[in-house]
């Protein structure tokens, strides 16, 4: 297969290339374009990619809205008050804060104007691209040697952390992280909230540009995306740790954890891939909850050492985003295609780390037979260091709701389209665990009073593993 000629799509494209190439920090919108000129093709196409493709894309669009095209941002504005919604300031779209004026302005003109498609000229003049003038110049980037200071954060990573999360511009009162060992240098943690991406977080020992050192793997699925990053760890200050991109650096991306006794905080800040300056993308705060599966783990695999897992001598493989796109900004590698499976993704990807490469993880395919009371409803699953059901089958709940030390044990709780008869869960760690099957047909996004549920079930996961699905028969009281 010659992945240079698979076509990425426009939508995980645009997201991602620094608009017209002028400079790493710019709006969408050129001030000597005339509110005539605008056109889907030429200017409002580049602003929905820059800001609502990754949520409104894929086989389940937030809020079920596509946004992928000219006809479906036309129908929105229309039909779903699309230019209404981006001018929310109480409740804005995207959920992380309202986008630049200008950029408002101009999806208002141009619906008011006719909905213009084809990029007019003025369009053209201006955002002709020059590789030969213009291009990204990417920093030095210095990785911190683990052989002199930084190598402790591996054993301070690893743990159930359980805390608070602001994401997307939302606070989140609950959220866990668990962090595991999978092999003698590398500590992996899969977290998912309300969302089906597989979306992982795996920090390992590598060799970067001839230095030992440790770097963060992240990514997953989201609207329909596969996308990985990659990120050097490039400063140390006592119990405060920072990686950034690895070709693009902190100007790109970037992630601070830090520690204070049994309390991890982590930030991340995302540029857009290089369209706007750094801004919060998530804040996490959260306390070491449980250390026995850890501990476990790293007895087993006689975690941590300094071998290395991944070497990159010169730098990171940059993914070919196309001749119309020859700007790359990041350590990043994406793809996007409804038909394939996560593996071939990644392949088509081209990420220098395969799901194939990595060892004493487990997946878990989940067949759903909808003939229970899940029909047509969105299943939160619950994989837990313990039972969420009593003996007798009933729910560990008090007054209504799921006990909160019990709730504290969870390790990893996705939820399922109410479309989908099957999902496939990757990046597991293996061992004992347990899992059960929520409807929350209150919508409070916890296992409380009136949620169907299931009786939790103990698995043993190792390898690749199948569960059929069709025991959601019970009510919590």
């Amino acid at each position: 297969m010659n992945l240079n000629k698979i076509i990425i799509s426009s939508a995980s494209l645009l997201f991602i290339i620094i608009a017209a190439c002028k400079s790493v920090e710019t709006s969408s919108i050129d001030p000597d374009i005339s509110i005539a000129d605008i056109s889907y093709n030429g200017t409002i196409k580049q602003i929905i990619n820059s800001n609502c493709i990754v949520c409104h894309s894929g086989k389940r669009p937030s809020g079920n809205l596509y946004l992928t095209n000219y006809e479906n941002v036309v129908n929105a504005v229309k039909t779903r008050d699309l230019v209404k919604r981006i001018n929310n300031e109480a409740d804005p779209m995207p959920t992380t804060g309202l986008i630049e004026k200008e950029e408002r302005l101009a999806i208002q003109h141009w619906a008011e104007n006719g909905f213009q498609l084809e990029i007019t000229d003025a369009e053209k003049a201006l955002n002709t691209i020059d590789t030969t003038s213009t291009a990204f110049v990417a920093p030095d980037l210095q990785a911190i040697n683990i052989d002199v200071e930084g190598f402790d954060f591996l054993e301070k990573m690893q743990g159930h952390w359980v805390g608070k999360i602001h994401l997307l511009g939302r606070d989140i009162p609950w959220f866990a992280f668990d962090f595991r060992a999978i092999n003698s240098s590398q500590v992996h943690g899969l977290f998912e909230g309300g969302s089906m991406g597989n979306l992982f977080n795996t920090f390992f020992v590598a060799e970067y540009k001839g230095e030992k050192t440790i770097m963060l793997r992240n990514g997953g699925i989201l609207g329909g995306i596969y996308r990985t990053s990659y990120f050097v760890l490039t400063e140390v200050d006592n119990n405060e740790y920072v990686f950034v991109d690895a070709y693009g650096g902190k100007q790109i991306m970037w992630v601070k954890i830090s520690f204070t006794k049994d309390t991890m905080k982590m930030l991340t800040y995302t540029s857009k891939m290089g369209l706007k300056s750094p801004s919060k993308h998530i804040e996490f705060e959260g306390k070491r909850e449980h250390q026995d599966l850890a501990n476990d783990a790293a007895a087993k695999y006689n975690f941590p050492s300094k071998e290395v897992v991944k070497k990159f001598p010169t730098g990171m493989p940059l993914q070919d985003w196309g001749e119309a796109y020859p700007i790359v900004t990041s350590a990043s590698y994406m793809m996007e295609n409804e038909n394939f499976d996560y593996a071939l993704l990644g392949e088509m990807a081209g990420d220098p780390i395969q799901i194939s490469d990595i060892k004493n993880i487990a997946s878990l395919q989940l067949k759903f037979k909808r003939k229970d009371l899940s029909a047509d409803k969105n299943i939160q699953v619950y994989l837990s260091r313990v039972p969420l059901t009593n003996k007798d089958g009933s729910f560990k709940s008090v007054y209504g709701y799921i006990e909160q030390t019990v709730m504290d044990e969870v390790l990893l709780f996705p939820e399922i389209d109410y479309r989908d008869q099957e999902f496939t869960l990757t990046y597991l760690h293996q061992g004992k665990c347990y899992i059960t099957f929520v409807v929350d047909n209150n919508e409070d996004m916890v296992p409380s009073s009136g949620d169907y549920y299931s009786v939790s079930k103990e698995l043993n996961l190792s390898g690749a593993s199948v569960l059929k699905v069709d025991n959601i028969t019970k009510t919590i009281q």
